[in-house]
């Protein structure tokens, strides 16, 4: 089964993939060969079939492990963690609110160019960006339109729901029946009790589909040997083209919250939730930024961050080598615009919804921003690309990294500590009241260690 979109339609993504990924395939002659067979099953399966089959191509220089054991091999992991879990409410409801506000900053001009996000501020007055999306701007006049007006800066009273809250509450609500201890099915059931099919998109819709057929014990319980379903039926990537788009990497904030001074086990955590829908630089994506996140809540500089997220990613993938280009940008852009230009100019062509394209924005604008909370927000969001997913991730960040007394007042008023997370248990939920259970259930993460 397909999910959304018709078998062709895959097929034509899975060329991307599989050539990004460093498959030996001729995309011309595979793309040809798709048109026509549309609306043919069998011929699209057989050709499927024969990129599966694929042999790596002599010249890539790459090597990308999905398992958690040989990530950690061809990486060299920072070990070093806190003692005692961290005790701050400031940085969880940081945490919290910074990324509240981010995706809300984010979700008006999500699927708009960096060039389009400039002009409907510029033409308002209001750039560079230093608050949220005006409800209105002249621009509107070359047929642009904020896509959530409830997060626009007239009308903003709450945050929204939206899947960049959404995961990092369903990771809360998994944290808090299992601990720190549950594995990739778990992460998958959590999934269908609880996300109506049509909340997800790309990697996560067709896992959740792959997921579905292979979940046979439903509520009556969980098989033993349950991960030998899982990869004995490929959930993480049958027809799944989107294995290394920014799915993953959205979904991990409160396995970092829980994991607060523990990188480590915030980079595990990440990976075994990564492990239901993403591969390769899609999963290191998720490990990098909680691993980064939990290191916020005990270490203030951001180099230091960086340095021991990284120490997590495989030393000969692309992931690794992104992180110093994204560095390199943010420490000598001499001007937002300059920065916009430069990590803009980094993956011409790949989708705008990949883990790479977005992790880059996300490390130049947290390294430019030399610790202030509305310059990396506002510039994450500014760079175009997934607006709402880097806005939240960077928010994040920050808001560990300098607690909410951090954060200027015009960013964190107009959500009148509101969240509408679109599950059930939290929604609404103040986010001082989350921050709070965050809190507890770090503490006892940390006791179970």
């Amino acid at each position: 089964m397909a999910g959304y979109q018709k078998l062709d339609v895959l097929l034509r993504e899975e060329l991307d993939a599989f050539y990004e990924e460093g498959y030996d395939i001729d995309k011309q002659l595979l793309g040809s060969e798709i048109d026509a067979a549309v609306g043919d099953k069998e011929k699209l399966m057989a050709i499927y079939n024969r990129l599966l089959n694929a042999d790596m191509r002599s010249d890539f220089p790459y090597s990308e492990p999905s398992e958690l054991e040989e990530i950690f091999a061809q990486s060299k992991p920072n070990s070093a963690c806190t003692d005692e879990p961290v005790g701050d409410f400031n940085k969880f409801y940081g945490a919290w609110l910074g990324r509240c506000i981010g995706c809300a900053l984010g979700q008006p001009v999500e699927l708009w160019s960096h060039l389009n996000i400039r002009k409907w501020f510029e033409k308002a007055g209001k750039y560079p960006i230093d608050g949220y999306v005006p409800t209105h701007s002249p621009a509107e006049a070359d047929g642009l339109r904020p896509g959530v007006i409830g997060s626009t800066d007239e009308h903003i009273k709450f945050m929204g729901t939206d899947d960049d809250l959404r995961y990092t509450v369903l990771g809360l609500v998994l944290l808090n029946s299992k601990g720190a201890n549950f594995d990739t099915y778990d992460v998958g059931a959590n999934w269908v009790y609880r996300l109506p099919y049509r909340d997800l998109c790309t990697a996560e819709n067709q896992a959740y589909l792959n997921f579905a057929n292979v979940d046979e014990f439903g509520p009556w319980g969980k098989p033993e040997n349950a991960m030998e379903y899982f990869k004995r039926d490929k959930v993480s990537t049958y027809l799944n083209p989107y294995r290394e788009w920014i799915g993953a990497q959205i979904r991990i904030d409160a396995y970092a919250y829980a994991a607060a001074g523990n990188p480590m086990l915030a980079a595990k955590m990440a990976h075994t939730d990564a492990y239901l829908s993403h591969t390769k630089n899609g999963i290191y994506g998720a490990m990098f930024f909680a691993a980064l996140i939990a290191a916020a809540f005990s270490e203030k500089d951001i180099d230091k961050c960086i340095e021991t997220a990284l120490s997590f990613i495989p030393e000969k993938s692309r992931f690794y080598e992104m992180v110093s280009v994204a560095t390199d940008i943010g420490r000598n852009a001499k001007s937002d615009d300059e920065l916009i230009e430069k990590v803009q100019a980094l993956y011409p062509g790949m989708s705008w919804v990949h883990t790479l394209n977005n992790a880059a924005l996300c490390i130049a604008c947290i390294t430019y921003s030399k610790g202030s909370f509305s310059k990396a927000v506002s510039l994450s969001v500014a760079c175009g690309l997934d607006t709402d997913c880097n806005g939240a991730t960077v928010g994040s960040f920050m808001g560990a990294l300098l607690g909410e007394t951090g954060i200027d007042d015009k960013w964190k008023a107009p959500l009148n500590d509101t969240l509408y997370s679109g599950v059930i248990e939290y929604n609404p939920v103040k986010i001082s009241e989350i921050a709070y259970k965050t809190m507890e259930i770090h503490r006892r993460v940390f006791s179970e260690i």
